[in-house]
């Protein structure tokens, strides 16, 4: 890559900025490589990813590769309108599994061919060692947001406690002191109070 067609962040840049700005790019790139084949880089993926799988319920669908529901089940839909990819429901809670269609696995194949392509060009363009450290930058990124997000899930489930806590023993739940116990409790430094003893006579 050229030095005059990289973009250079500042420490101080919105990681999220950053991240959205290159996969838009990638996206629009392979895009305009499928056009042709009649589909978009994220049905191709789609298409790769339960072909890979065979059957693909929805829900690990999105938790695997970390696509909001709603965004996916937009997806799907309009790959089942053109007849790619089908649907049953499964044991599960009703849980939606996917499949491809014989026209799933056609239209695949046709395009495998352009997406390879499409991936040589952005490989050449970085050159070799980019583009592994890309990939491995990528997995770490997908890595620190899931550890994240795990965290503000404890983090929360943590304050409701404390807060229940509060509330039995008749304390203001935004009071400094619950809120201190909140903070303590997060970062691991106290523990949650045992129950009293009664004394024997």
């Amino acid at each position: 890559m050229t030095a005059h067609t990289a973009t250079t962040y500042a420490d101080n840049s919105c990681v999220c900025a950053a991240l959205r700005s290159a996969a838009r790019a990638a996206t629009q790139f392979y895009d305009l490589v499928l056009q042709p084949t009649g589909l978009k880089a994220t049905q191709f993926i789609a298409l790769q990813i339960i072909a890979e799988a065979g059957e693909l319920p929805q829900w690990r669908f999105a938790r695997l590769h970390a696509v909001a529901v709603e965004t996916l089940s937009r997806r799907l839909a309009v790959l089942r309108r053109k007849g790619l990819v089908s649907v049953r429901t499964g044991r599960n809670h009703g849980e939606r599994i996917y499949r491809l269609t014989d026209d799933g696995k056609l239209a695949l194949a046709r395009a495998l061919p352009y997406w390879e392509r499409a991936q040589e060009r952005l490989r050449r363009t970085l050159g070799a060692v980019e583009s592994r450290a890309l990939m491995q930058l990528c997995e770490n990124a997908v890595a620190a947001t899931q550890e994240a997000e795990q965290l503000r899930t404890k983090n929360a489930a943590q304050f409701l406690s404390t807060s229940r806590r509060a509330t039995e023993t008749g304390q203001d739940v935004a009071s400094p002191s619950v809120l201190a116990l909140s903070a303590a409790s997060r970062s691991g430094k106290i523990q949650a109070p045992a129950k009293s003893q009664q004394r024997t006579a």
